[in-house]
C-alpha cells in the first residue's frame, strides 16, 4: 500500500539521497535521511521508503538519473507518494555492496 506524503515545502533540497533505478534493475529507495534537513523535520519519510512519484509523476520502472532529475527540478510545495519496503532496501543494499567489492578486486 502506498502512502501519500503531506507536501514539503523546500526552500533548499529535500534532505534525503536515493539508490536504485532502471539501470541497476531496481526500484528507486530513500537510502539516507539527512539528519536536520527538509525531510527530517518534516517526518513523513523513512529510510526504506520506495518512491513511486513525484509531483504526480512517476518513476517506477524510471533509471536513477530521472528520478534525481525530478527531485532537483522540484520547487516550493513537493508532493511524494511512496510505499515503506524495508525488506528490499536491506536486499539492495547488499547486493550493491557485493558488486563494489567484486569491482574493487578486478
Amino acid at each position: 500500500m502506498a502512502d501519500v506524503v503531506e507536501p514539503l515545502t523546500l526552500s533548499r533540497g529535500l534532505g534525503f539521497n536515493v539508490m536504485g533505478g532502471k539501470e541497476q534493475n531496481s526500484p528507486i529507495y530513500i537510502s539516507r535521511i539527512i539528519p536536520g534537513g527538509v525531510a527530517d523535520r518534516h517526518g513523513g519519510l523513512k529510510r526504506g521508503d520506495q518512491l513511486l512519484s513525484v509531483n504526480g509523476v512517476s518513476v517506477e520502472g524510471e533509471n536513477h538519473e530521472k528520478a534525481v532529475e525530478l527531485l532537483k527540478q522540484a520547487i516550493g510545495s513537493v508532493k511524494l507518494i511512496v510505499r515503506y519496503t524495508p525488506k528490499v532496501l536491506e536486499e539492495m543494499e547488499m547486493r550493491f555492496d557485493k558488486q563494489r567489492n567484486t569491482r574493487r578486486r578486478q
